[in-house]
């Protein structure tokens, strides 16, 4: 079984750089109060969604600003930044591993189909 330490240093391997093993026992810590597990079916798929989750949470923690969105365009010369998304939506806290783990989370729930009334 792998713990969700192990899965961060496997998937993101700039968010296992750039933080304390500390660290990233709290945003785990925090991760598994927001993913469930009976939505898993073994504990080491629920490991690897609070490890995308934890990295989620920690690649936000560390952007300037946490509510500018992705960098998308810098220039040194009269310096100029551009960033990605709008401030009072969600795609400013979106990140690759809120993706992973949301289509993760997907493969484990079941679709539902309204074929007629309410």
């Amino acid at each position: 079984m792998t713990t969700a330490l192990e899965w961060i240093s496997d998937i993101a391997a700039e968010v296992d750089a750039n933080n304390s093993t500390d660290k990233k026992n709290r945003f785990i810590s925090i991760a598994m109060n927001e993913v469930t597990l009976t939505l898993f079916s073994d504990t080491n798929t629920y490991n690897l969604a609070v490890a995308y989750y934890a990295c989620h949470l920690l690649e936000l923690s560390s952007r300037d600003g946490n509510s500018r969105g992705v960098l998308t365009q810098e220039r040194e010369g009269d310096l100029s930044r551009s960033y990605g998304g709008n401030t009072s939506g969600t795609t400013a806290n979106t990140t690759q591993y809120l993706d992973s783990y949301n289509r993760l989370l997907k493969s484990r729930l079941p679709n539902f189909y309204i074929t007629r009334g309410s």
